[in-house]
């Protein structure tokens, strides 16, 4: 059922058009909608907004609409979460597949080791400009488009990687890859914006937020087993088994998957109920919406830049960037360190990669902890946003990072059982993620209204680090051995932990003084 409203009244979609969909740590770029309550009104015949009745009908959700995406069965959500989940797993995963072939590419295409570790750093490059050009197609045609048909193109790229010859073709595909699946990793979030309330938003983020580092962390022990398992051209095999992965997920997406983005199931409705009525009146509110030039440059382009302008946009990003960046330098390296250590040789030395999927599952409970006691100082703050109480829960476990990487870096050693490096791991993830998307709450209550801004900052920071990070991993532990190179990195972590207790002090001065807020807006 839907409403068509014939009197002057004031819609309440806010799943529609808010000015920007907050997804509490995941979020989905969505356009700016100031003064969108005027817009938003509801036109008839001979109402206070249209005296002379030109019949005007706005096709709007009832409150109780099985229809409206916040109404669905919860059986129904957990199912879109699942999928959307798998949707970034699937594209994270991607990311990895080349990490184990390094040796193999390199020996493959007669190139350095450094510039076999590109087909990895490329690919999450790309992943930090996708999202600003394809988000805006999630709100526009709708989350199942803007996130699969990306998904798909990303897909074609990685069979042509799989097929290519030299390693020019090879880097080109990679990168494009990345580009076109950045999309289901940004703007699958928005999906849980428009199913979940916001009592149980932060929850389900935290588990869909598990999908997009499990991809990282399980997809190097896979492409492994691929990589060192299969007879000839090893490498290639990692690149088909995630394309098999992703046509199967395309499959059933195109066969099971609703639309979620209640703008465009509106708009779906006003168009059947014109069909059926013969009455071109009636008409959804995001149909009166067409994304122009400018409002893309302006606000998906160029916007995101100049929030980094911003001091706190700038010191979170680069703390949330720089554990992400971390996070695949370990992944990268993580089989060189045991090797040099241990001796250990092929698969056996990405398993240990799995400690950080323990880390991350320990670490999302904390983030769970963290998102109720949120939820009772909301409560007691009226709804009203206190951002810098997302900061205890870092203050709380955000050392364990350095601490962990400590732990890591002096008990590689051979004399000492393998299980305590392993123990290392698990300490520093749960540091990393609870500082992770710690940081990304952080933003998206203190730029509520740009938030989707300031997170796709943060998404490009924070790939580009990600890209890079990698190729510098092997000299690092080559020449400062494990225990000196993991504690140069752990040393950099340990001299960021005091951003989260600064900003708890000092955040809301900082946020009321801004001087560069104006740039944004």
């Amino acid at each position: 059922m839907v409403s068509l409203t014939a009197n002057r009244n004031v819609s309440s979609r806010q799943s529609q058009h808010s000015s920007e969909s907050v997804t509490d740590g995941f979020i989905t770029p969505e356009r700016d909608m100031e003064n969108e309550a005027g817009k938003s009104e509801s036109i008839g015949p001979e109402s206070e907004s249209d005296p002379e009745g030109n019949g005007r009908f706005l096709v709007e959700f009832m409150d109780d609409d099985p229809q409206k995406p916040l109404n669905w069965s919860v059986n129904k959500k957990l199912y879109h979460t699942m999928i959307y989940g798998i949707a970034t797993f699937a594209a994270q995963f991607n990311s990895t597949t080349t990490a184990p072939s390094v040796l193999h590419l390199a020996h493959y295409f007669d190139v350095s080791t450094e510039k076999a570790l590109l087909c990895t750093s490329l690919y999450v490059i790309g992943v930090a400009f996708g999202p600003m050009f394809f988000a805006p197609l999630s709100e526009m045609y709708g989350r199942k488009i803007g996130v699969f048909v990306p998904l798909f193109l990303s897909m074609a790229f990685t069979l042509g990687s799989a097929r290519c010859s030299d390693y020019p073709s090879l880097l080109v595909t990679r990168f494009f890859a990345g580009f076109f699946g950045g999309s289901p990793v940004v703007s699958s979030g928005g999906v849980l914006a428009d199913i979940w309330p916001i009592s149980l938003r932060a929850v389900a983020l935290v588990f869909y937020a598990v999908f997009v580092v499990c991809g990282v962390t399980v997809g190097p022990v896979i492409s492994a087993l691929l990589t060192y398992q299969v007879g000839t051209d090893e490498w290639r095999w990692p690149l088909w088994f995630i394309c098999i992965v992703q046509g199967v997920l395309l499959i059933v997406a195109a066969l099971t998957v609703s639309e979620s983005y209640a703008g465009v199931v509106l708009a779906k409705k006003a168009k059947k109920i014109r069909k059926e009525s013969g009455n071109w009146a009636y008409h959804a509110a995001h149909e009166e919406w067409d994304l122009d030039f400018k409002e893309y440059v302006s606000i998906h382009l160029l916007r995101p830049f100049a929030m980094l302008a911003t001091p706190i946009v700038f010191a979170l990003a680069l703390f949330a960037s720089y554990v992400f960046g971390v996070l695949y330098l370990i992944v990268t390296s993580l089989p060189l360190t045991f090797e040099m250590t241990r001796g250990w040789k092929g698969t056996v030395t990405n398993v240990p990669t799995l400690c950080m999927l323990i880390g991350v599952l320990f670490g999302g409970s904390a983030n769970v902890w963290g998102a109720l006691r949120y939820r009772k100082i909301l409560l007691k703050n009226n709804g009203v946003p206190v951002p810098e109480e997302r900061f205890p829960p870092m203050m709380m476990f955000g050392w364990l990072m350095p601490a962990g990487m400590f732990i890591f870096a002096w008990t590689s050693q051979e004399r000492i059982h393998w299980i305590a490096p392993c123990i290392g791991i698990v300490v520093m993830s749960i540091g990393f993620f609870v500082i992770f998307q710690g940081c990304l709450n952080y933003l998206v209550d203190s730029f509520t209204k740009y938030a989707a801004s300031a997170i796709a900052a943060n998404t490009f920071l924070r790939s580009i680090l990600g890209g890079v990070f990698p190729l510098f991993g092997r000299a690092l532990f080559e020449n400062l051995g494990v225990p000196w190179g993991a504690s140069t990195i752990a040393f950099i972590t340990l001299a960021m932990i005091p951003i989260p207790f600064v900003f708890y002090a000092f955040g809301a001065k900082i946020r009321a003084r801004n001087p560069y807020i104006k740039r944004v807006s």
